[in-house]
């Protein structure tokens, strides 16, 4: 027999209502807010990269990484990835297409549906999607005309263990 759990609007709601500031510990503190980010942008959380996975032709290979925080910013209807690089932040945006949970393997083999949303992007040509939930951020990026797919992984980590700007001197 299936265990088989299924997330009402309601819990979904729930969910976005967390993101918009109670998760990982509520808001960021000012210097980590990006300039440009419309007041309608609430945070959800900062992630650790911690792996990326090329897969060509069914065969997956490591891609060397170096240290990366991304911050995460949701208005309901996209979400937003900042990476601050050289003191400047950039970011990808991707539309809201599900918020009623995203399934997540359990160490047992079975599938757990956890709260969560996901996105999609088109921008530049490449196929983006993103799934976001309170401890995990995954990014799969196809480029055009290609088989091969990166996957991007990163894990929650508290605000208070986020680099700031002060800190990469």
């Amino acid at each position: 027999m299936r265990n088989q759990q299924t997330i009402t609007f309601k819990q979904a709601f729930a969910f976005l209502a967390s993101c918009l500031g109670l998760v990982l510990g509520s808001t960021t503190f000012a210097q980590d807010r990006p300039e440009k980010l419309p007041a309608t942008y609430r945070y959800i959380g900062s992630y650790q990269l911690n792996s990326k996975l090329r897969v060509e032709n069914g065969v997956s290979a490591p891609v060397v990484i170096s240290p990366l925080v991304y911050r995460v910013f949701s208005d309901g209807m996209e979400v937003r990835v900042y990476v601050r690089s050289s003191d400047e932040d950039s970011y990808t945006a991707y539309d809201i297409y599900r918020t009623d949970g995203i399934g997540v393997s359990k160490a047992s083999g079975e599938i757990e549906v956890v709260a969560g949303v996901q996105g999609y992007s088109t921008k530049g040509e490449m196929l983006r999607q993103i799934s976001v939930t309170r401890n995990s951020l995954t990014m799969v990026k196809t480029p055009p005309r290609s088989h091969r797919v990166i996957i991007t992984r990163a894990r929650a980590i508290s605000t208070s263990s986020a680099p700031s700007a002060t800190d990469k001197k």
